[in-house]
């Protein structure tokens, strides 16, 4: 982990946590300030004590903040100024030697081991609250996380059925162990609807936004009388009196009816990639619209697109196209629409395989992968 990523986390720790992993530092600086008084007790007293004390307790616990959160200018000036109390210790403090007996010799020594032994015993029992209540965190965490993740699994499954004279597959693979990617095919009536959603943001809120939208897809196709028509406005009417600015969906959806020709819509999504097996052209597929669960009253615009048998459809999410390689390019749309040119022919679980190895072959991921391709039978 790296520096600045450190900062960040000590940084969003509770007071108390910080507080107390402080006063930790602060209690094992100090005995080693008195083990170091210890070494010259002919020069010792009670003020001299004191001051040796807070003069290495204080500082260490202001260093432990300043060098964990990154703040050099702080560490800086920490550094002048703790030069400058150590030069007027010796100004206004000047030593004394004092010839010590050796019961003084020994009651000297042994009061320092006990406040040595106090501070010790004090940061030691300091940490163990530190780590207790960091670890109650981490565990909180980790219950959400595999709450969200749980929540993932059921709601994203993998796809790979027949429906409407199409065959559908479909795959979502999360860049850590929670995504925000959505995936679905919902035959109703006598057509089916195939559509992918990119949630912004991870964790709880995300997965509790995909079963939002999940839920409310579904009810809005379920419905009795539902032909499609209006399925954007229809979820953003039913999400965006329950959401943020901040929770929003990118959506894209293909509407499959008995028509030769099919439906599809994106909001502020990804295009639709058309290969048409006849022509061996390939179309990229959009209309622009915003994303859904942003604003209260939007309306959605829809597209057309024929689709003759033996062609491919594919829908895929950003964590396909933005990735970026060691020369800093984006991959972007070409490995996709390359292996939808050659593979025509083969099973869309073998075209599926090719583009997501092209993507975790080009650079790093840093975002979930999503695709759904169609093929019409």
């Amino acid at each position: 982990m790296s520096w600045k990523a450190r900062g960040e986390m000590f940084r969003k720790m509770p007071v108390s946590s910080i507080a107390t992993f402080l006063a930790g530092v602060g209690c094992l600086f100090a005995a080693v300030g008195i083990i170091n008084d210890c070494l010259s007790l002919e020069e010792s007293d009670t003020a001299r004590f004191i001051i040796i004390v807070v003069a290495t307790a204080v500082p260490s616990m202001l260093w432990a903040w300043f060098g964990t959160v990154r703040m050099i200018r702080s560490m800086i000036a920490l550094f002048v100024a703790q030069t400058a109390v150590f030069v007027a210790i010796g100004y206004y403090f000047p030593v004394h030697r004092h010839t010590l007996t050796n019961q003084q010799w020994r009651d000297q020594v042994t009061v320092h081991g006990v406040w040595v032994l106090l501070f010790i015993v004090a940061g030691y029992v300091l940490f163990l609250s530190f780590f207790r209540l960091e670890g109650k965190r981490f565990f909180a965490a980790h219950t959400e996380i595999e709450l969200a993740s749980g929540i993932q699994r059921q709601l994203v499954p993998a796809i790979a059925t027949v429906s409407s004279g199409f065959e559908f597959y479909g795959v979502s693979l999360p860049s850590g162990a929670v995504g925000g990617d959505l995936l679905d095919v919902i035959p109703f009536g006598n057509a089916t609807c195939a559509y992918i959603a990119d949630v912004a943001g991870h964790g709880v809120p995300a997965g509790v936004l995909m079963s939002m939208i999940k839920t409310a897809v579904r009810m809005r196709l379920t419905s009795s009388n539902c032909q499609g028509q209006g399925l954007l406005e229809s979820v953003n009417e039913v999400l965006s009196p329950l959401t943020d600015a901040r929770s929003y969906a990118t959506f894209a959806y293909v509407l499959i009816t008995p028509e030769p020709e099919l439906t599809f819509s994106l909001a502020a999504h990804l295009p639709l990639f058309h290969f048409q097996s006849r022509s061996e052209c390939l179309e990229r597929c959009t209309v622009e619209n915003l994303p859904v669960a942003m604003f209260p009253v939007v309306k959605y615009a829809t597209g057309r697109v024929l689709c003759e048998r033996g062609d491919l459809l594919a829908l895929v999410t950003d964590g396909i196209t933005e990735v970026f390689g060691r020369d800093g390019e984006e991959i972007g749309y070409t490995h996709i629409e390359n292996a939808l040119r050659r593979n025509a022919g083969r099973t869309l679980a073998e075209i599926s395989d090719e583009i997501l190895e092209a993507t975790a072959a080009y650079g790093k991921i840093t975002d979930d992968r999503t695709l759904l391709l169609m093929r019409r039978l």
